[in-house]
């Protein structure tokens, strides 16, 4: 049986949980890879791990998660690839997808269809409690009441607790970021105090599998040089990758101002879905712009990477382009695959959904206006 969490013992596991949250319980310092682990568990930590064990250990998943082979690749960019051949095999059938846009259809799966042992916890902000949303949010979808936020577990996991984050899910949205949805997430990643927490999310025709408005959600014990990363200005808090084999942008949590973040991020997010631009958002504790990976001054980065398209079910290549991979995490599916990888294969790999040099160049010119405000 898993240990008892705090004062909770596997029997307080059997049903969904509440985890309420404010600004109080977010954590914004984070340590360098460098220093001694081990990482540092808050209380929501403690609570979302407990219950992923209770349900692997009761079964609930397609397949156990044993260690997975993980190594990283030699190289500056430090990938890490990890071997897992079950989920290529034994994951449910990916959705077909043809637009970024495609409207949310509810005849097929989505995550009111899943079952009760499969929810882990709804996450319940203070602002929300007393069904009161953010006045000035620029997102036409935000709900004032009964928004429900809950953390699921992927039946097919790809790393250790990975889970997903369903925001507002009642309300059946399609597989959009919403300004309220990136705030939540950034939540989540400040409620956690773990280093190796990282938030995932995948547009359709960006290797989203579901229709279904929601985050991938793991921890990786591994440091990723994505949290160090070079960028260069863009516009007001807008930065780009520089010297990375895919072009995407970049933000960083200044003043501690979670609200600003999520609104500039979502305005990214916002142009591409509207002008039918694939996309990947990464979340993960970092360094501040400009600083060194051993630097003590850090905080929240987030990616965005406008990308090629791709159309269809996914494929089952050794690994897909979605938002792991650009991060520098590999999950690969074929042993000879994992075994053989390189960093120069990675990186052609990365390459080929990346936009060309034009391509990106033009984005960054039409978003000037967008990130203006105008």
């Amino acid at each position: 049986m898993a240990a008892p969490i705090g004062s909770k013992t596997p029997d307080d596991f059997s049903k969904p949980g509440r985890f309420q949250y404010g600004e109080a319980d977010y954590v914004f310092e984070s340590k360098p890879w460098a220093e001694p682990m081990p990482f540092q568990i808050s209380e929501f930590d403690r609570e979302l791990r407990g219950r992923w064990d209770h349900a692997m250990e009761k079964g609930h998943f397609r397949y156990t998660l044993s260690t997975l082979k993980t190594k990283v690749i030699p190289g500056k960019l430090k990938y890490v690839a990890q071997l897992n051949m079950k989920r290529a095999t034994e994951r449910r059938k990916p959705q077909e997808i043809q637009s970024v846009s495609q409207p949310f259809n509810p005849d097929l799966f989505n995550f009111l269809k899943i079952r009760e042992h499969e929810i882990l916890l709804e996450l319940s902000p203070e602002q929300m409690m007393n069904g009161v949303a953010d006045p000035s949010s620029e997102d036409s979808n935000t709900e004032s009441t009964n928004d429900r936020n809950i953390i699921i577990i992927n039946i097919s996991p790809l790393e250790y607790c990975n889970i997903l984050l369903v925001p507002s899910v009642d309300r059946c949205l399609p597989q959009v970021l919403t300004q309220n949805a990136i705030e939540v997430a950034l939540d989540m990643m400040l409620i956690s105090s773990h280093q190796g927490f990282r938030i995932g999310w995948n547009s359709l025709c960006a290797f989203a599998s579901v229709n279904h408005l929601h985050f991938h959600a793991y921890y990786l014990d591994k440091e990723l040089a994505i949290e160090y990363a070079v960028t260069k200005p863009v516009i007001g808090g807008c930065h780009e990758i520089v010297s990375y084999p895919t072009r995407g942008l970049a933000f960083q949590l200044e003043e501690r101002n979670v609200k600003q973040l999520a609104k500039l991020v979502y305005r990214v997010t916002s142009y591409f879905h509207s002008n039918e631009i694939a996309h990947n958002m990464f979340i993960t504790r970092g360094t501040v712009f400009g600083k060194d990976s051993d630097s003590t001054d850090r905080t929240v980065r987030v990616y965005v990477w406008p990308r090629r398209s791709s159309y269809g079910a996914k494929t089952e290549d050794a690994f897909n382009i979605a938002v792991c991979e650009l991060a520098g995490h590999l999950p690969i599916k074929v042993e000879h695959e994992y075994d053989t990888m390189t960093e120069d294969k990675a990186s052609h790999l990365l390459r080929e959904a990346s936009l060309s040099v034009e391509e990106f160049d033009n984005v960054k010119k039409q978003l000037m206006p967008v990130l203006n405000g105008k």
